[in-house]
């Protein structure tokens, strides 16, 4: 049989991202780009996104199930993740179905004797029922409080460990669960737009809107893309634009320095509540999709080409600098799975430097009375609470304001951590 699209698409995104490092929304969009649009293409992102999500679990399960998983060829192992994934997650798909794509792909690429390993294995996992779903088979199957939340919650061991030291068992085990579940998808009014008033009232009539100009949708719709192609809304993390209202980003005084600003979701945000923003980045690339959506919105945010160190081409100080830090990300597991699967406790302490580095540069910028606002989108005290007491125990000219993070319980499915900070 051909193979369906869909299950060829998943596999070469989990290929690009995975084996080639590239962000998996990069990834998406680079094989969908080269698809006809329709269903299959839903169906692909919904494989590739569900899959990372629960790799953990379903690589576990696998383990139960193979003779020797340790010498299983990573291939292998892929075909059979992403057809466990359909078989216990996608009940639609009649299980008939995803052990014939599944058994023909294998035996086209590795061979009819794999190919029947494939078949065995797949059949066995049937045999598990409701069992495979539940939380009591992953934990009479493993050792210890570590071993189980990796295989239940999808995670690296690592990762499980450090929150545990970090948080405790019961916060990690809320950590872990938000990042099973997609998060809501944002909206930010751009107030600015003669058109948000009426914008605003006809969200305000089909979706929970939990802020003046920000609303969350079950699905980004035909209407929500003529939006945001006209400029008058932004897609934007609930949580990213939740951080912001927390560290009372109307007080700051301006003009602000966004020094870390990427595509610029924070800088418009601060733009459209009046604020004289000036953004700089690293890398020209997302210095180009910051001009774009400068033009998209209406708004002026002149933008130039720094590292977040410094030096920065800047005629006059700013009033606050704020840094939305280079970070592990592991607060957005939810939105970003690949990156449980990529990040390590080395890549941390890396970036942790790197950010003790940016807050030295930006502290030197500020006049007597500028504020400093810091942001990173993880869950890992050397990035955030310890980099905050590191950084004012070495820069004594500086008092915390405001310091938050995400509540567990915010039901924003991710996490960010913030600090404001002013210079005396």
């Amino acid at each position: 049989m051909s193979i369906p699209p869909a299950r060829s698409m998943a596999l070469d995104i989990l290929r690009r991202t995975l084996d080639q490092r590239q962000d998996l929304q990069a990834a998406v969009d680079t094989v969908l780009g080269m698809a006809a649009p329709g269903p299959e293409t839903g169906l692909a992102t919904e494989l590739a996104y569900g899959y990372l999500r629960l790799r953990g679990r379903l690589d576990f399960l696998l383990s139960l199930l193979l003779k020797n998983p340790v010498q299983t060829s990573p291939a292998l192992k892929r075909i059979l993740g992403l057809a466990a994934y359909e078989l216990l997650f996608l009940g639609g798909v009649p299980e008939y179905a995803t052990l014939d794509w599944a058994v023909s792909l294998t035996k086209k690429r590795l061979g009819q004797t794999m190919a029947n390993v494939v078949n065995g294995v797949l059949r066995n996992l049937i045999r598990l029922g409701p069992d495979a779903r539940h939380a009591d088979l992953y934990r009479t199957r493993t050792t210890g409080v570590v071993p189980f939340l990796a295989a239940w919650y999808s995670c690296p061991a690592w990762l499980a460990r450090m929150w545990i030291a970090a948080y405790g068992q019961e916060q990690t085990e809320l950590f872990l669960r938000a990042t099973l579940s997609p998060p809501p998808v944002g909206v930010r009014i751009n107030q600015t737009h003669p058109g948000a008033p009426d914008l605003r009232r006809v969200m305000q009539q089909s979706s929970a809107c939990p802020g003046d100009w920000s609303c969350v949708l079950h699905s980004w719709t035909d209407f929500m893309r003529d939006a945001a192609r006209n400029g008058v809304a932004t897609r934007q993390s609930l949580a990213a634009q939740s951080i912001m209202g927390d560290l009372d980003v109307a007080r700051w005084p301006d003009p602000i320095l966004d020094a870390c600003a990427g595509r610029g979701g924070k800088a418009f945000l601060m733009a459209e509540l009046g604020k004289t923003v000036w953004a700089s980045d690293i890398n020209v690339f997302r210095l180009r999709q910051l001009r774009s959506e400068s033009r998209r919105l209406g708004l002026a945010v002149p933008a130039f080409l720094a590292p977040g160190q410094g030096p920065y081409p800047l005629r006059i100080a700013p009033q606050t600098v704020f840094l939305d830090a280079p970070c592990s990300g592991l607060g957005v597991l939810a939105r970003r799975p690949d990156i449980k699967w990529k990040r390590t406790p080395e890549d941390c302490a890396g970036l942790a430097e790197l950010q003790r580095e940016i807050l030295a540069g930006a502290a030197g910028l500020l006049p007597s009375g500028g504020h400093l606002v810091y942001v990173t989108c993880t869950l890992h005290p050397d990035e955030n609470q310890t980099q905050i007491q590191r950084f004012l125990a070495l820069h004594p000219q500086f008092s915390l304001l405001i310091e938050v993070q995400t509540a567990t319980d915010s039901g924003l499915g991710e996490f960010f951590y913030g600090a404001a900070m002013r210079k005396k």
